[in-house]
């Protein structure tokens, strides 16, 4: 018996300094920013959308609102689509409804990156002639208001014609794995 106590307190120490690893980058994160922001935990994955969507442990209550911007301390991860007293809905980044003003960090390029049905990002609106290439950084664009600027949206992965050959849209590579988020930072004012 204490063998198997010991053992059960040994995983919950290790549970509870990743947590804490975790806890410190996002005040850190916290700290670096001028805007507000109210930290949640994710406490689930939306059944309607499981790759696309997850719910976390703050709402209206911690002034949550539709439309608030959620970050975590790789990037940003989506924005919050319906809000309970004590939860929120979040459509992640890479969910086929989302669209999020970028740019291209090396060459100040802006376009629109956007979700893709296979649960990818693509970038669109970029000039035909466009020197964007494989491994670039994008990142979200000033015109989102919302969001504190440079945060890390991800990285070009490769690059195709757009449609009817007018321009160029890239692949990228999200900066956050939106299969392991724990914990956020909602941004609700400046």
């Amino acid at each position: 018996k204490e063998i198997s106590r010991s053992k059960s307190d040994s995983i919950r120490v290790n549970e509870l300094q990743l947590e804490n690893e975790r806890l410190k980058k996002l005040l850190s994160l916290k700290d670096n920013y001028q805007f507000k922001t109210v930290a949640a935990k994710v406490i689930a994955r939306d059944p309607e959308s499981w790759s696309t969507g997850i719910i976390i442990s703050k709402g209206s209550g911690q002034g949550l609102m539709p439309g608030n911007l959620v970050i975590n301390d790789e990037g940003l991860v989506g924005r919050i689509i319906e809000v309970s007293a004590s939860a929120s809905k979040i459509m992640l980044v890479n969910d086929p409804d989302s669209a999020v003003g970028a740019f291209i960090q090396r060459t100040r390029e802006e376009g629109l990156v956007l979700g893709t049905l296979l649960g990818g990002l693509v970038m669109r609106y970029l000039e035909k002639d466009s020197d964007v290439k494989a491994g670039d950084i994008v990142l979200a664009s000033r015109i989102n208001q919302e969001l504190p600027p440079g945060v890390l949206i991800g990285t070009v992965e490769a690059l195709k014609d757009g449609d009817q050959g007018l321009g160029k849209n890239c692949l990228v590579k999200t900066a956050v794995n939106l299969k392991r988020i724990e914990e956020v930072l909602v941004i609700v004012g400046k």
